[in-house]
C-alpha cells in the first residue's frame, strides 16, 4: 500500500536559498517543457514527448541534475498521459457526464510567481533522525536541510517532492513509500 508522509523543513538561510534556486529551476523546466507540449497540441501537432524530454533533460542536467531533471519530466510525461487517457475516454463516452472539459497540464504558477516545487527520486535522498540529504543535484551539488514532525511511515522509500508554501513562508517534504509499518501514537 502507498501512503505518503508529509514534514515541514527548517532550512537555514544559505539551505533555502539552494532549496529556492533547486524548487525554481524545477517549476522553470515543467513549465518550458509544457509550454513546448501545448504549442505542439493546441497547433493541431502530434505532441512528441520523446523529442521534447531529449531536448529538456539537455538543457536542466547540469544545472539541477540529470536525475532531478528526468524526475520533472516523468512527472510530466505522465500528467500529460493522463490527459490523452481523459481524452479518449471523453471520445469514447467513458467519462461522467459531470465532466465537461479535459484540459492538457497546466503551468507551475500561483498566480504570475513561478510555483517553488520539486520531485526527487528515491535513490537521491536520505531521511536521518532529523535530516534529510538530497544528492545529484548538479551546479546546486547536495542539500542537507533539517526537518520536524514525524516520519511515521516504513518500507520502500519512494519519491520525495518538495514544496512551498507561499503563503505561509513554510516548505514541506511529501515523502512516498511501500508502507511495510506504521507507527500510530509513536508506536510501531
Amino acid at each position: 500500500m502507498k501512503r505518503t508522509s508529509i514534514v515541514s523543513l527548517i532550512p537555514d538561510k544559505d539551505t533555502e536559498a539552494k532549496l529556492k534556486a533547486l524548487c525554481s529551476l524545477s517549476s522553470k523546466l515543467w513549465n518550458e517543457v509544457n509550454y513546448s507540449r501545448r504549442m505542439q497540441f493546441f497547433g493541431k501537432q502530434k505532441v512528441d514527448l520523446k523529442t521534447t524530454y531529449k531536448e529538456f533533460q539537455e538543457k536542466y542536467k547540469k544545472l539541477i541534475g540529470i536525475v532531478t531533471a528526468q524526475q520533472v519530466l516523468n512527472k510530466n510525461n505522465q500528467a500529460w498521459s493522463g490527459f490523452f487517457k481523459e481524452l479518449k475516454e471523453k471520445k469514447d463516452g467513458g467519462l461522467p457526464g459531470f465532466i465537461k472539459k479535459v484540459n492538457p497540464p497546466g503551468y507551475k504558477k500561483k498566480g504570475k510567481t513561478r510555483e517553488l516545487w520539486v520531485v526527487i527520486r528515491n535513490d537521491q535522498y536520505e531521511i536521518m533522525k532529523s535530516k534529510i540529504i538530497i544528492k545529484w543535484l548538479g551546479a546546486i551539488g547536495r542539500i542537507e536541510v533539517e526537518y520536524s514532525g514525524l516520519v511515521h511511515l516504513k518500507g520502500k522509500q519512494g519519491t520525495l517532492e518538495i514544496h512551498y508554501n507561499s503563503d505561509t513562508k513554510t516548505w514541506y517534504a511529501h515523502i512516498s513509500f511501500e508502507v511495510e509499518e506504521k507507527a500510530v501514537r509513536g508506536v510501531w
